[in-house]
């Protein structure tokens, strides 16, 4: 069943009142129309509890003409439907009403043909002023959605440029959003990284379904750089938003950590590098994890087969018995120096002292398996 449409329909004319609401809610089930001969009576129920869907005025009424109503009407409510049906047409009027803001301009007269025009007019006009009112409630909630985001939330147009930013962005991007508005936000990412970004945003606006992740450097309103992270959806489709949705953090200080952890990584890398000794760290069932180039020198296997390999086949076969039970010693809780031939990618088996101890945790658990290797001599007995 379709929702009625509530018509308010304004005229000195007592007949011709009565005319049109028989005419209209004969073409039209669902319209329902009340009827007033004064302007000032119309506005006393726009000022009450009644609400309209459309107002349908003459133009020539003692007290108040038509479009002194509309302004009225206008300041009361801005966006309601309204139609101008007069039997006093001119271009003069026309252009007037035009100018005015009003929503339909329709003479009377033409037999009863008019009327059905009429309720077409008046049928459009709430369909329009109701999809409207629809899509500016589900904007509202959406926004009042990500008012409460701790995210810097913009919607962009099409070019990049800001079209709504929520109020969060102003502890992240330093800015006050009312001045990001209207501002192209590619023009506040570094240079450097200007194209990538660019790059994700026009694969968004080409694809709908792709959501690209930018890590970049922004410039905040204090004039430094920040590292930012962001989000985007191509959601110009929706009535509610009409834009791109791109939700943003600062990871300045992640970043600055990764950065210290890999120059940090560098530097642990250089230092062992640099141990004229071999040294090791496994995972905790002695599957290699990291070593230093001597180490790779001497077994002479490249870095994935130093991963993939079983810790018993570093070892000659007369050592491995030996190795199983180092493993064990480690796991409970002692640290071993033991003697044993490391056995090279080339077959070559070469004497070394090595120690053994495992890391662990605060809570004891182990994490890593780690050692050294100085060079020695064997017996030809073998390891004790």
């Amino acid at each position: 069943m379709s929702r009625s449409i509530r018509v308010l329909h304004v005229d000195d004319d007592e007949a011709l009142l009565d005319l049109t609401k028989t005419m209209l809610e004969r073409e039209h089930d669902s319209m329902v129309v009340e009827t007033e001969t004064d302007a000032h009576e119309a506005l006393s129920k726009l000022d009450g509890d009644a609400t309209y869907d459309c107002i349908v005025s003459d133009y020539d009424m003692p007290g108040m003409d038509g479009l002194t109503f509309l302004s009225a009407v206008q300041e009361r409510h801005h966006d309601l439907p309204f139609i101008l049906f007069t039997g006093k047409g001119s271009e003069e009027i026309a252009s007037r009403a035009i100018s005015a803001g009003v929503t339909e301009y329709l003479q009377k007269g033409g037999g009863t043909d008019r009327y059905l025009v009429l309720a077409n007019r008046i049928d459009n006009a709430v369909a329009k002023y109701r999809a409207e009112r629809e899509r500016r409630k589900s904007r509202e909630r959406y926004r009042a959605l990500i008012e409460y985001s701790s995210d810097s939330v913009a919607i962009l147009d099409a070019e990049g440029v800001f079209q709504y930013v929520s109020p969060a962005a102003e502890g992240i991007l330093g800015y006050p959003p009312e001045e990001l508005v209207g501002t192209n936000s590619f023009e506040y990412v570094h240079p450097d990284d200007r194209e990538s970004v660019k790059t994700a945003f026009r694969e968004c606006l080409d694809d709908p379904s792709v959501r690209p992740t930018a890590t970049y450097r922004f410039e905040h309103g204090d004039g430094t750089w920040h590292v930012l992270e962001s989000r985007a959806a191509n959601r110009r489709d929706d009535p509610a938003v009409e834009g791109f949705v791109v939700n943003t953090r600062d990871v300045t200080e992640q970043h600055e950590a990764k950065q210290q952890l890999r120059e940090e990584r560098e530097l642990f890398d250089a230092a062992l590098d640099a141990l004229p000794d071999t040294f090791y760290i496994s995972h905790p069932d002695g599957t290699a994890w990291r070593w230093n180039q001597a180490l790779q020198d001497l077994m002479g296997y490249t870095e994935q087969e130093m991963r993939e390999l079983p810790p018993e086949q570093f070892f000659a076969e007369e050592d491995r018995e030996r190795i199983a039970s180092v493993i064990e010693e480690v796991h409970a809780g002692e640290t071993v120096v033991y003697e044993a031939r490391v056995l090279t990618k080339s077959g070559e088996t070469v004497p070394k002292r090595l120690s053994a101890t495992m890391l662990t945790d605060d809570d004891g658990e182990p994490m890593a398996l780690c050692g050294i290797g100085v060079d020695t001599d064997l017996s030809p007995e073998g390891v004790d």
